[in-house]
């Protein structure tokens, strides 16, 4: 699967893609059963998830899976966020030399990357620059000024620590405000 962040997110909270573009292909095996299943009937149903902070260990575990296929050489097929700094998820061969994505056929890599590129939108991130500065859309910048009286178009790398704990102060007021 090619897909973004946002995708975990609205799947596990509301069981839908939300229009957000994807790419998937299915295999058992060699065998290719995309066009035999219907992905929005599975991403539909409930994924049984732990709530609240219980889920960072699925998260943990993700991520010591990915760390241990590459310490041990593996050549793993997996799917991992960010491959080579790339925007998004992507299947990947995990090993010593680090994350090689490994798309199918019908795919290429600046197809790949234009999907997460247009998916991040649905996450409110218009795109990230090269020196890392996370640009926001305009729906999100609007929401964060009404709802936070949070002014913040771009996110640069070395603010974020600063800007994280700015965030927190405005949620905890926010939520004193609506309880």
């Amino acid at each position: 699967m090619v897909g973004h962040h946002v995708h975990d997110v609205l799947v596990e909270d509301f069981g839908t893609t939300g229009g957000a573009p994807y790419f998937l292909k299915i295999l058992v095996g060699d065998k290719n059963v995309t066009d035999e299943l219907d992905p929005e009937k599975i991403f539909s149903e409930p994924l049984p998830t732990p709530p609240g902070n219980q889920s960072d260990q699925q998260v943990a575990s993700s991520a010591l899976k990915n760390i241990l296929a590459i310490l041990n050489d593996t050549g793993e097929l997996t799917h991992a966020p960010g491959p080579n700094g790339l925007p998004g998820g992507y299947p990947v061969r995990l090993s010593a030399k680090g994350a090689e994505v490994v798309l199918p056929e019908e795919l290429s890599l600046e197809e790949a990357i234009k999907i997460n590129e247009e998916a991040q939108k649905f996450d409110g991130i218009e795109k990230i620059k090269d020196d890392g500065t996370v640009v926001f859309t305009e729906k999100s910048v609007s929401i964060m000024r009404e709802m936070l009286n949070y002014d913040c178009e771009e996110l640069r790398l070395e603010e974020s620590e600063e800007r994280a704990m700015e965030l927190r102060t405005l949620y905890k007021r926010f939520a004193q405000r609506h309880r």
